[in-house]
């Protein structure tokens, strides 16, 4: 499972034709491929349904995480400027390190007024709503008019409600949680682009720990404890 909440991968060890993921806390030049295959492929499926468009601001919950490290990436592709949200600062230097134009600590009581205060006060036109709960319904708040508010997660435990009524009255779209259940169709082909672009190292998948299958629940510690970052992989 990633910091994200998305899920645990056990890696068998392969060889590609890859250069090494840039590593946070343990190394394996031969784990950035399926990386980039399982979560890349979820990514650039939420990127495209969300439309971003040059100059667009977008914030990404959870964005040092699997999914969420990639989004930002993905995200910068067309213009976008992006804001990462995360807690900690290891988490918050990676999540620079990707790119983000800020990156915010959404332990800071003020984390709200931050994003608003990067964006010139105009809110965010996309948000990648992977946390749920009332780290969602805070994004919510932030968004500008006519924004895009995607959910394919929720990592707090419970999924970010929306007000229908709310929502059209402040002209946001939300994009529901049921999207990631229709991407199989495409899955493939999403996962040759993501892999295209990984090897071109346009996409950088971030491996942030592995263990040994032995260590199990060590790994299943640091995901719970919040600590880990990007993709934590058991290795067999």
């Amino acid at each position: 499972m990633s910091s994200d909440g998305i899920g645990l991968d056990v890696a068998v060890t392969v060889e590609v034709a890859l250069d090494p993921p840039t590593p946070v806390a343990s190394r394996r030049s031969d784990l950035g491929v399926p990386e980039a295959h399982s979560d890349g492929s979820t990514a650039t499926g939420l990127v495209e349904g969300a439309r971003i468009g040059p100059g667009e601001w977008v914030l990404v919950e959870a964005a040092a995480g699997g999914v969420g490290s990639l989004l930002v990436q993905l995200a910068q592709a067309p213009g976008a400027r992006v804001i990462g949200l995360a807690r900690g600062a290891r988490k918050l230097d990676l999540i620079r390190s990707l790119g983000a134009e800020a990156a915010v600590d959404y332990s800071a009581p003020d984390w709200t007024e931050q994003v608003l205060q990067a964006t010139g006060g105009t809110g965010v036109d996309v948000v990648f709503d992977g946390v749920g709960g009332e780290i969602g319904r805070a994004a919510f708040e932030v968004t500008a008019r006519h924004a895009r508010f995607s959910v394919h997660g929720a990592a707090s435990g419970q999924l970010t409600v929306i007000d229908p009524v709310e929502a059209q009255r402040r002209a946001v779209e939300v994009i529901g949680i049921e999207q990631p259940y229709v991407f199989r169709q495409r899955m493939h082909q999403w996962a040759d682009q993501i892999m295209a672009e990984a090897v071109a190292g346009r996409v950088r998948p971030v491996i942030g720990q592995t263990y040994p299958l032995e260590h199990a629940a060590d790994a299943h510690a640091a995901i719970e404890s919040r600590s880990a970052l990007g993709k934590t992989l058991l290795l067999i």
